[in-house]
């Protein structure tokens, strides 16, 4: 019986640092505010559409969705997807241009605007609770 439980923790062991090694990401609240953390002045680039400062927060983004616990997956996903086709069509127009672009697929997602600010209010809700981030302003923390 002692050789059996033995045998089974350490093929549990051996799965778990194989999944690890696989390249698939780890889920956590620790893993998700790290990246929360990159792209938190999100909407202040996107306002200035700043590209030094809009691209390095996009890519925390879109690297948060991979890591982020099954609790808000789905809210940092769509939050993720949207705000990159955003910056497609941005980086794709010529810089006098970018903030016409800009309105103009804003304008032509209205019909998304609602589920996408609840996702972002889950976001931010949730980064504050868990992360001890305001997501909201250009702070770095919420103050107690």
């Amino acid at each position: 019986m002692v050789v059996a439980v033995g045998v089974l923790l350490i093929a549990a062991v051996v799965g778990g640092t194989l999944l690890k090694q696989s390249g698939e990401p780890v889920r956590s609240v620790a893993a998700l505010c790290a990246q929360l953390d990159q792209a938190k002045n999100l909407d202040n680039a996107l306002t200035s559409l700043d590209p030094t400062t809009l691209a390095p927060q996009v890519r925390a983004l879109k690297a948060a969705a991979p890591v982020a616990p099954k609790e808000i997956e789905t809210q940092v996903s769509t939050l993720s997807e949207f705000v990159g086709s955003l910056l497609q069509e941005v980086d794709a127009a010529a810089p006098a241009d970018r903030r016409k672009v800009l309105a103009d697929s804003l304008a032509r997602r209205e019909a998304e605007i609602d589920g996408i600010t609840a996702a972002g209010q889950a976001v931010q809700d949730w980064a504050a609770q868990n992360c001890n981030l305001d997501l909201g302003d250009s702070s770095s923390s919420v103050t107690p």
